[in-house]
C-alpha cells in the first residue's frame, strides 16, 4: 500500500460524521467514534432537534479509524510504504501492470503488480488516466476547525442551513469527545462561489451562542478537504489490471458528504472479488465487484445525488420548508434520511423535500431499479 503522506490518516480531510449501526456491522470498534444523542438543524428562521436515547449518529476519530484499518491490513500481510508518491500507471497494451513511484527511501522506481487499486481520493487520477471516470466537474469543498470548547454539549451534532451560512452547502458542529468539537463549512463548486474560510469565520459567531456562558473556544487544528460530486453512473469501477475504490470512484454520499464507511464497504466487496479472481485480474473476472456494489449501494447513492443537485439551488425559504417537514418526521425517519438510507420501506423520508424533489427521487430510484434489472 503506497501512502503519499507521512502518516496514515494525516492530514485529516473530513469531519468524520457517520452512523453507529453500519460502522458496527463493518467491525469498527467503539474506540473509533464519539456517539451523539441529538441532531439539531438550524435554518434561516427555523430550528428543529431530534433526540435519541440510544445514539444513532457519531463522529469518527479519523486518524484512529484509518490507522485501525491500516493495522488490520498489516495483520493480513500488507506492506505499507509511507511518503510514497504514485506518479502514474504503467500501461502495457491497454492493461495496467503497475505504477511508477517516487518515495523517500527508494527514489523513483517502477512497481509491477498484477492488480492496481486506485484509492487516490478526490483526484482519482489513475482511474481518470485509464478512462474509467470523468474529471471533477463538481466538487464539495470543506474547511473546519477542531476547537477546544469545554462549554459545548458533547451529545449534540448541529447542522446550519441557509445562504448566509453556506450557499449551496451547510455548516456543522460535530463533537468528538475530550471537550473538542469540529466546526466546519462545506459548499459545492461550481454552484457556489463562496469561500469556506470566510464562511467559517462568520459561523464562529453563531457557534458561540451554543456554548455555556463564559466558556472559551479556540482552535487546536484546521482541516480541509475535497470530495467529488459525481453521478453514480459516471464511473466505471474496473479495467484490466485496475479497480478503483472510495472517493477515487465517487463512492460517497453526496447528500451530507459522508465517504469513509462507503469506502470501507467498497474495499471489502472489492477484496472479496479480487481474492476469488485467483490472480487473473481481467474486467471479466472483476465484474462481480461493480455488480455487488450497485446492488448494495447504488439506489441510495443515486437518490443522494438527485437530492444534491436540487438542494444546491435552494433559497432560504426552501431550507425553512425542508426543516419544517423534517420536524414532522419521527427521530428514526429523520436518522434514515441523514444516513442516506432510502430503502423503499423508509420512503417516508422523501417528505423531507418539496414535491419537485420528490419527483426527482422517484425518477432516480426508478432508473436505479432498471439498471439492476
Amino acid at each position: 500500500m503506497l501512502e503519499r503522506g507521512h502518516a496514515i490518516g494525516e492530514p485529516v480531510r473530513t469531519s468524520g460524521g457517520s452512523f453507529i449501526k453500519p460502522l458496527r456491522r463493518l467491525g469498527l470498534p467503539p474506540s473509533c467514534w464519539h456517539p451523539v444523542h441529538s441532531i439539531r438543524v438550524i435554518g434561516p428562521t427555523t430550528d428543529v432537534a431530534k433526540h435519541y436515547r440510544k445514539a444513532r449518529g457519531c463522529v469518527l476519530d479519523v486518524r484512529r479509524t484509518y490507522q485501525w484499518l491500516a493495522a488490520r491490513a498489516v495483520d493480513a500481510g500488507a506492506e505499507i510504504r509511507l511518503k510514497a508518491h504514485v506518479e502514474g500507471a504503467i500501461n502495457d497494451g491497454g492493461r495496467i501492470v503497475g505504477v511508477t513511484v517516487r518515495d523517500s527511501f527508494r527514489g523513483r522506481h517502477e512497481l509491477r503488480s498484477g492488480l492496481v487499486v486506485d484509492a487516490s481520493g478526490h483526484t482519482g487520477f489513475l482511474a481518470r488516466e485509464a478512462g474509467l471516470r470523468p474529471g471533477n466537474e463538481r466538487s464539495a469543498v470543506g474547511m473546519e476547525l477542531e476547537l477546544h470548547a469545554p462549554g459545548y454539549d458533547q451529545d449534540q451534532a448541529v447542522f446550519w442551513l441557509g445562504n448566509d451560512v453556506a450557499p449551496g452547502g451547510y455548516g456543522w458542529a460535530f463533537p468528538v469527545g475530550e471537550r473538542r468539537v469540529r466546526l466546519g463549512v462545506g459548499v459545492v463548486r461550481p454552484e457556489s462561489a463562496a469561500e469556506p474560510r470566510v464562511l467559517l469565520e462568520q459561523l464562529m459567531k453563531a457557534f458561540t451562542t451554543l456554548l455555556a456562558p463564559g466558556t472559551p473556544a479556540s482552535p487546536i487544528e484546521m482541516h480541509s478537504g475535497l470530495m467529488p460530486v459525481l453521478p453514480p453512473s459516471a464511473t466505471t469501477l474496473i479495467g484490466d489490471g485496475l479497480l478503483s475504490v472510495g472517493d477515487a470512484a465517487g463512492q460517497g454520499s453526496t447528500l451530507l458528504g459522508e465517504g469513509i464507511r462507503y469506502a470501507i464497504v467498497a474495499g471489502r466487496i472489492a477484496g472479496d472479488v479480487v481474492a476469488r479472481s485467483h490472480g487473473t485480474y481481467t474486467r471479466r473476472n472483476l465484474d462481480a465487484y461493480p455488480r455487488e456494489w450497485q446492488r448494495r449501494m447504488g439506489r441510495d447513492l443515486a437518490i443522494s445525488y438527485a437530492v444534491n443537485t436540487r438542494i444546491c439551488t435552494f433559497r432560504d425559504d426552501d431550507w425553512d420548508r425542508v426543516i419544517r417537514r423534517l420536524d414532522r418526521l419521527t427521530p428514526t425517519q429523520a436518522a434514515r434520511v441523514f444516513a442516506s438510507d432510502f430503502k423503499p420501506r423508509y420512503a417516508v423520508g422523501a417528505l423531507l423535500t418539496d414535491p419537485s424533489l420528490v419527483q426527482s427521487l422517484v425518477r432516480a430510484a426508478w432508473r436505479q431499479a432498471r439498471r439492476r434489472s
